[in-house]
């Protein structure tokens, strides 16, 4: 009688042990996006690795100005070629840089509510003192694999293949961090 309730107890604990490590990365999405509506950058950025986020975004970047200036990287055209090597070398230089003064934790707050990482200007219909409508955001999540989360943010004014993605991936048993920002057509610098 006795091993058997020990056994049920033990039974119970496991499977809420495993519902805990299941759910973590929806209970650690919430905790980031309750931190960033709250503007609480301190909360936020126990769940960021900014190195990787901002590797992610200057590999964005150079690919995004090396097809601007001139075509995709192995393409057979001379001129696409030199465009892309020469995109790629100005996005490295100026990128870096770039990227680097745009990755704070206010970049990720807009990325967590508004599915986008583009700084927000004021505009003279919203003065820097009246904050602009929260656009209306459609989230999603593709869970791939133990370890990574993929979390899409659609703003619903934009086109149905502009959304943002943000990838989250496993650091411990059940503690969870934003290691990719993968960009949407509309936030391309």
């Amino acid at each position: 009688m006795r091993n058997r309730l020990l056994a049920s107890v033990l039974a119970v604990l496991a499977l809420v042990l495993v519902g805990y490590w299941y759910a973590s990365p929806y209970l650690t999405l919430r905790a980031m996006r309750s931190a960033a509506q709250a503007r609480d950058a301190d909360r936020l950025n126990a769940h960021v690795d900014y190195p990787r986020v901002r590797d992610s975004l200057k590999g964005q970047f150079s690919a995004m100005l090396a097809r601007n200036l001139g075509g995709e990287p192995g393409s057979q055209d001379a001129v696409g070629q030199a465009g892309a090597a020469l995109g790629a070398a100005l996005g490295m230089a100026l990128g870096d840089r770039l990227i680097d003064a745009l990755v704070q934790p206010e970049m990720v707050m807009r990325a967590l509510t508004q599915a986008q990482v583009r700084p927000q200007l004021p505009s003279p219909s919203h003065p820097a003192s009246v904050p602009a409508e929260e656009p209306t955001v459609d989230w999603t999540t593709d869970r791939v694999g133990l370890n990574k989360l993929v979390v899409y943010g659609h703003r619903r004014e934009d086109a149905p293949d502009d959304r943002l993605a943000l990838v989250f991936e496993r650091s411990g048993f059940a503690d969870w961090k934003l290691t990719e920002i993968r960009l949407s057509r509309q936030d391309q610098p």
